[in-house]
């Protein structure tokens, strides 16, 4: 078997790195408008309780938690995580910073439109 030339190579890098940033892409547009740990069924996967959790309709409920294990996830796709995950320092604390700016804001005062 004859070794691919660097050119036969580069080709190959290209068009692997082709469907991998699109995959990437996808990978970041839905982590910005969907919960992490809702699955295809809807339901809530979370170890932990959870605002966006209700019983699945039809489950008989026990002392303020579903009879099953099985919760649906209510997310509404209003909330991003990807600040949460940021690698640069710098990058994570402009997002603090912001954060707390808007959480000094009183609730009188609606945020400006941009």
């Amino acid at each position: 078997m004859a070794k691919p030339t660097p050119e036969e190579v580069q080709k190959r890098f290209d068009w692997i790195t082709e469907i991998f940033s699109g995959i990437v892409t996808q990978a970041d547009t839905q982590a910005s408008t969907r919960c992490p740990y809702r699955n295809r069924h809807d339901l809530c996967t979370a170890k932990f309780r959870c605002g966006n959790q209700e019983p699945v309709r039809g489950q008989e409920i026990v002392r303020g938690q579903a009879a099953t294990e099985e919760m649906a996830c209510t997310h509404d796709g209003q909330f991003d995580y990807r600040s949460a995950w940021e690698s640069d320092p710098r990058a994570s604390d402009k997002a603090r910073q912001r954060i707390r700016k808007q959480q000094r804001r009183p609730a009188s005062d609606p945020p400006t439109p941009s």
